[in-house]
């Protein structure tokens, strides 16, 4: 199985923040108490491609959530285009042939706007599937560089996706290190064997250089690692004045145990930065104390519309919204949104709508790059006190 189809969910399954409760949209049954009546008349079809059972059912819950959060909100607006958006959930597992025959039934039923799949694997056989039939897909977590990007390296027109990919995620651990930490000189321990691991940290060095800084010492880890003492002390020989650290929590829990006890020791000075697979309630906070780590999404954002956001998802579902809802959120946003911009429901219209518009998230303003990945600010956030504290955003779209 392809090692992409899983690395957004490294940090999102250790979380804690999933919402659990039971609902449904046009073809289950809602929970909570009835919103007000959708406009009648003409309806706009959309699909949503999500496991309903098994062991990533909580995921596709917390992605169904915010989606039809987004539907319910457009609906008591009015719809788009004065039409009442309806959905159907379509079973997709974590595999490609499973993806793909629930993708075939999708563009069976005549329904041309889907949003899904969960994982990379099976949003890759959507993403095909969809390009052969001229429909339209979002990606709400699919992170692999060939959901929205050919084997030949061409970008699939009607493919798009919200979650951040790992570039960029490099990218913006690179500029927080230059630009708010004032760091020159950083060190850098990637496992080579994991995609997630090694696409990250060849980002961040390649950034880093681009913005002056250089890496200083190079490293690697295996999951299994015992003892990081000897590539710490090789770090700190080297001048780092910093280490990335893209990595499993367990890894990063063990390294940093051990870095604490060289600080007390007097014979290191080293700042950690991590990425979100940190973003995890098995997260040493003491002995992690002072490092930073980007994620998609951090409930404490003080941002007004993020807040804002936040509490009306409170008010819907009695559970706070984790990075799952808001992805699926944002990816009916910006569909509805592009539906809306473009004036019509033909899907090349709404491809380029997509393709060239902006759009505004609840973490801020989104856009996508030539290859359909979204440009939007990264939140970044520091372990203090025992405590998760949003220390800023960092914006990747101005490069």
């Amino acid at each position: 199985m392809i090692k992409w189809v899983v690395g957004l969910l490294v940090g999102l399954s250790l979380a804690g923040l999933l919402a659990r409760c039971n609902l449904s949209g046009a073809a289950g049954q809602n929970s909570q108490p009835p919103l007000p009546l959708p406009p009648t008349g003409p309806v706009l079809r959309l699909a949503l491609l999500l496991p309903t059972t098994g062991e990533l059912a909580t995921f596709g819950q917390a992605l169904r959530s915010g989606s039809i959060l987004a539907f319910d909100e457009w609906n008591n607006q009015g719809g788009v285009l004065g039409r009442r958006i309806e959905w159907t959930i379509y079973e997709a597992d974590c595999d490609f042939e499973t993806a793909r025959q629930a993708v075939q039934q999708t563009l069976a039923d005549g329904l041309d706007f889907l949003i899904g799949p969960l994982c990379s694997e099976a949003a890759i056989a959507a993403a095909e599937a969809v390009e052969a039939r001229g429909a339209l897909l979002i990606a709400p977590t699919a992170t692999h560089p060939l959901v929205t990007v050919d084997g030949q390296g061409r970008t699939r027109p009607n493919v798009f996706r919200v979650s951040t990919v790992f570039q960029a995620q490099g990218e913006a651990a690179a500029r927080f290190a230059i630009e708010s930490l004032s760091v020159r000189r950083a060190a850098l321990l990637i496992d080579p064997h994991d995609d997630y691991s090694a696409t990250l940290g060849e980002s961040f060095a390649a950034e880093l250089a681009a913005q002056g800084g250089q890496i200083v010492y190079q490293g690697n880890f295996t999951p299994a690692e015992a003892d990081f003492t000897p590539a710490l002390q090789a770090a700190g020989a080297a001048g780092a004045e910093l280490l990335y650290l893209p990595a499993p929590v367990s890894v990063v829990n063990r390294l940093a145990g051990q870095m604490s006890q060289l600080r007390q020791s007097g014979s290191l000075r080293l700042t950690l930065l991590g990425s979100d697979s940190w973003h995890s309630a098995d997260l040493d906070r003491t002995a992690t104390a002072g490092s930073y780590f980007t994620t998609h999404f951090f409930l404490d954002d003080p941002r007004p519309l993020t807040q804002q956001w936040t509490e009306t998802y409170k008010a819907s579902y009695a559970v706070a919204p984790d990075t799952l809802a808001l992805l699926g959120y944002e990816a009916a946003t910006v569909l509805l949104e592009a539906v809306q911009q473009a004036g019509t429901l033909d899907v090349e219209s709404v491809a380029k709508t997509l393709a060239q518009g902006r759009f505004e998230g609840v973490t801020g303003p989104l856009t996508f790059d030539p290859q359909h990945n979204p440009l939007r600010p990264v939140p970044v956030v520091q372990v203090k006190d025992g405590q998760l504290i949003f220390a800023g955003y960092v914006n990747v779209s101005n490069k």
